[in-house]
């Protein structure tokens, strides 16, 4: 059990004060009858506001089925003025915070919380906290070799020189996940109220690098947060924070339910790709297909028009044919016979190309066409692929 779970059994909520359920029950029955797909013709900003306040009733409501959440979603594209509210994943609900232990005094550091203690530069908390932050550090890492998940110090991340990794100095340590790489950094949340200070490029002997680079003075809370940053977070990571019942060393287990939940994303992030990948093929193939078929369509009118527009010449090169046979009977001898032959073998010529004479001219043979050919056919895909623009 959790020091939260703990407290509430100490000093339970009485009834009055327990969220009032309906709301948030009859909005998940209303999207339920609509067969899970809500639908919002043409809103303006404003009227999305009550349906965002009761997605928001609906999550902690007991009506929501395991594993889903009521989403707001515009359909069609940026530019579509119809949005839906629906069901989608909701992986917190396949997860389990499991509470990790902070030893009071340790023998042997951790590397992850010797590395820390030893560089004195940036270390983010004051020096009467900085033993704290380093067993905090040595817990999370020790807790994540035993859990098997695969961590890094700061200078492994600099010896790869992985450019899409931020800074190492970003991270105290780093979780290396199948969905990428998480950076978790401690902090002291710094007080108000800190005099102004000149930055320099030269810091004051014995200055720690995290403390000369700031604008104002540190004000010591003695409160420290973790940061877990990386692919899936929230902007600026995800904050776990000494509050006023809980302290930093009770949500290590949320850090580690929160790679778990990632990881559950990714996973359905993945199906997700590759089932639209999939329609996204099928899509470009029925365009292909399409483009074919009015391509060779195309083909076959062209060659009908054209025939039809050949046999207007046709018809006035036979007329002048039989003139020419007509007239040639005036000639004698052989003066008459070469000029039937060379008439003769224009007849053949003429009905060679007249598919009236040669019926199997009728049919056209279609080339097959060119990726060219098919670009203005295919409708804003690319004959090159699915993904090709």
């Amino acid at each position: 059990m959790t020091a939260a779970g703990r407290q509430w059994l100490e000093a339970p909520p009485v009834a009055d004060v327990i969220p009032d359920d309906t709301e948030g029950a009859a909005f998940i029955d209303r999207v339920l009858a609509a067969d899970g797909k809500l639908v919002i013709e043409d809103p303006h900003e404003s009227d999305l506001k009550p349906y965002e306040r009761l997605i928001r009733l609906s999550l902690k409501s007991s009506r929501r089925p395991h594993g889903k959440q009521l989403a707001l979603r515009r359909e069609g594209g940026w530019t579509s003025r119809r949005w839906i509210i629906c069901f989608e994943n909701y992986a917190p609900d396949y997860v389990e915070s499991r509470p990790v232990a902070v030893p009071e005094r340790v023998g042997k550091y951790h590397p992850v919380a010797r590395a820390y203690l030893d560089d004195v530069s940036w270390q983010y908390v004051s020096k009467e906290h900085v033993s704290r932050a380093a067993r905090v550090l040595h817990a999370l890492a020790s807790e994540a070799e035993r859990r098997g998940v695969k961590i890094q110090l700061p200078a492994q991340v600099a010896a790869n020189k992985d450019r899409h990794k931020r800074h190492p100095m970003k991270g105290h340590l780093w979780f290396v996940t199948s969905d990428g790489d998480y950076s978790v950094e401690i902090r002291e949340i710094p007080g108000t109220g800190g005099a102004k200070r000149d930055y320099s490029y030269s810091p004051p002997k014995g200055t720690p690098t995290w403390i000369w680079r700031r604008n104002t003075e540190f004000v010591s809370t003695g409160r420290l947060e973790l940061i877990l940053d990386g692919r899936r977070t929230p902007y600026q990571g995800q904050h776990f924070r000494d509050a006023k019942a809980t302290r930093v060393e009770d949500k290590l287990g949320d850090v580690f339910a929160a790679l778990e939940r990632y990881e559950i994303e990714a996973g359905w992030a993945e199906e997700r790709r590759v089932r639209e990948g999939a329609e996204r093929r099928r899509r470009w193939e029925a365009a292909l297909e399409n483009a074919k078929r009015e391509f060779a369509w195309q083909a076959r009118w062209d060659h009908f028009s054209r025939m039809v527009a050949q046999q207007d010449d046709l018809k006035r090169r036979r007329v002048f044919l039989d003139a020419a046979v007509a007239a040639a009977e005036t000639l004698a001898g052989e003066e008459h016979t070469a000029v039937l032959t060379y008439l003769d073998e224009m007849h053949r010529a003429v009905d060679k190309i007249d598919p009236l004479a040669e019926p199997k001219l009728i049919v056209p043979e279609v080339p097959t066409p060119t990726e060219a050919e098919l670009a203005p056919l295919m409708k804003g895909w690319s004959p090159y692929g699915p993904s090709a623009r």
